[in-house]
């Protein structure tokens, strides 16, 4: 898939994770934004045409859940993946909050990259 001018919006509380996801990302051709909680994600958000957000669950101060159901309501037509190591039973709340889909931290990058490809596709930037 074509990657470029297409824009993902990592949002992980954990700046090494985020920062070599960022460079993986930005490797096969993605634009790439971070932000390191929900807030900051909002603030980027507003700055920034974001085609896939891929968020951690577990933050302070927002967790992944609170950013999603923000996202689905100010940008409807953005997909947002949730990236968690947390357990599956998440993975499926996730989903139902309107989630795009669930990976699994840990997960082999092409897994991933499949999935933010398949979002890109249902973006309403694209």
């Amino acid at each position: 898939m074509e990657h470029n001018n297409k824009s993902i919006l990592v949002v992980d509380d954990d700046l090494d994770l985020r920062y070599m996801l960022s460079a993986r990302l930005i490797s096969v051709g993605y634009r790439v934004y971070g932000a390191a909680n929900g807030w900051d994600a909002l603030e980027q958000m507003e700055k920034h045409l974001i085609d896939v957000v891929l968020t951690d669950y577990h933050m302070p101060e927002m967790d992944g859940f609170g950013l999603l159901s923000l996202c689905r309501a100010k940008w409807p037509g953005t997909p947002v993946v949730v990236f968690s190591g947390e357990r599956d039973d998440i993975a499926h709340e996730a989903v139902e909050r309107g989630a795009f889909a669930w990976v699994r931290k840990g997960s082999e990058f092409t897994m991933l990259l499949e999935c933010l490809d398949s979002a890109i596709q249902h973006s309403v930037h694209t």
